[in-house]
């Protein structure tokens, strides 16, 4: 349609012009009556650009009024004009849609450039930062969020996703829940999550462990007393009840002492430092500890290599060393075999317990770690197993970047091996 409208603007100046010419030649002026109408033509041209300029400056101003070629151009504009501010309109109830439903989410949310400049962020952050939007937009996100463990933590964001939890920069009293989302090219989605209410109850769960173990602790430990004394007089009292009665003392203070002993583990706000242990020493000392438990039942094996170090919390991995060779032990029937060894395997270090005891189905092997999974009932009833041996295990070794391996066969035994990285080597 435009193409013709070209065409017949084109005829039209072409006619002016020959009419001109026409003219000029009829009247005598052939140079001025046609250089009288192009001057025309071109005041003509100039005044609509005038008016196009203008009304290009105010778009909401109507279309000037026009004739021929002038008045299809403003046409097409305002049509164009007309079409891009429904366009516009489109584009802006999907972004209000968006913002809306950013807004909505209970979570604090950023968008950061690859420079962990802020970009934008939803009214949660607002309420829960104390953002500003005129202030706060364009500033790097470390700026705002001080903690050094939340700069380490989003350094490292590109080449894993891992979670942080940190505390509310304006509140001591809410902990934050920090995760980052890759968000088009180069630029990530921040989102803090509030749960201090999870971290509350967590902490309640441990605080009510600890207590009750506590008060439990005092009453079993004076009736274990009183009835290794009763055990130990000859008369009325029925030996087997007294026995009975001494399991089942015992077998709760092992509880206890494991749920202790989880509850310290898992007390971040306590935790110690890490140092460098002296593994051989501390194995050497579990020796012993081994022959006194097996009462020469079973034959017990050390081997060390001397000098190996690692660099971690002593008392934790007592534990979790303590918790295996005790378990090879009790699940290993007498005249059996119970091998520990420590040594440098490929540049990793590993403390092997190896037994040729009852062993474990393999069916319950991944499951073994969980807190008071135990393979059988009878087994457990024998053995006086409380379920959270390899829970502790499992929980000291993530603290100190290892892993477990476990393998088992049934009537064969077991292997439990702590592999730590060479990064630990003291």
């Amino acid at each position: 349609m435009l193409k013709l409208n070209w065409k017949l603007h084109l005829t039209r100046l072409a006619t002016g012009i020959s009419a001109a010419l026409l003219i000029g030649w009829w009247s005598g002026y052939l140079v001025l009556v046609p250089g009288i109408f192009l001057l025309l033509y071109l005041a003509w041209q100039v005044f609509n650009s005038i008016r196009l300029y203008k009304w290009l400056q105010i778009w909401d101003m109507d279309p000037p009024e026009s004739f021929g070629m002038w008045a299809d151009i403003f046409d097409r504009i305002a049509a164009l004009q007309k079409q891009n501010r429904k366009r516009s309109r489109q584009y802006q109830e999907v972004i209000d849609d968006f913002t809306s439903m950013a807004d909505a989410l209970p979570d604090a949310t950023l968008v950061i450039d690859r420079d962990d400049v802020i970009r934008w962020f939803n009214d949660s952050a607002v309420q829960l930062l104390d953002l500003q939007p005129n202030i706060d937009r364009g500033q790097a996100v470390t700026n705002l969020i001080r903690d050094p463990a939340f700069a380490e933590w989003l350094s490292v964001q590109g080449k894993v996703q891992t979670t942080l939890d940190i505390t509310c920069p304006n509140d001591d009293n809410i902990t934050l829940q920090a995760s980052a989302v890759r968000f088009r090219k180069n630029q990530r989605l921040i989102i803090l999550r509030d749960i201090t209410d999870v971290h509350n109850l967590d902490r309640m769960r441990r605080d009510l462990v600890a207590n009750v173990s506590h008060e439990l602790r005092t009453p079993l430990t004076v009736l274990l007393g009183y009835l290794e004394i009763i055990q130990a007089q000859k008369g009325e009292p029925d030996p087997q009840a007294i026995e009975r009665m001494l399991k089942q003392a015992r077998q709760m203070h092992a509880l206890l002492e494991d749920l202790l002993e989880l509850s310290r583990l898992q007390d971040d706000e306590k935790h110690d430092s890490p140092t460098q242990v002296d593994i051989p020493a501390m194995l050497t000392q579990l020796a012993e500890q081994a022959e006194d438990l097996s009462q020469g039942q079973h034959k017990i094996e050390f081997n060390i290599e001397a000098g190996l170090q690692l660099r971690g919390v002593e008392a934790d991995l007592k534990s979790a060393f303590q918790n295996l060779v005790n378990n090879a032990i009790k699940y290993t029937p007498p005249k059996g075999t119970v091998q520990v060894t420590w040594k440098e395997t490929h540049g990793d270090l590993v403390c092997a317990v190896k037994d040729n005891g009852i062993g474990i189905p393999h069916r319950d092997i991944p499951r073994l770690t969980e807190r008071f999974y135990r393979v059988g009932d009878d087994r457990n009833r024998k053995t006086g197993g409380t379920g959270l041996g390899l829970a502790i295990v499992k929980h000291v070794l993530n603290t100190h970047d290892a892993r477990l391996e476990i393998s088992s066969e049934p009537g064969k035994g077991s292997e439990f091996r702590c592999i730590f990285p060479t990064e630990r080597k003291a």
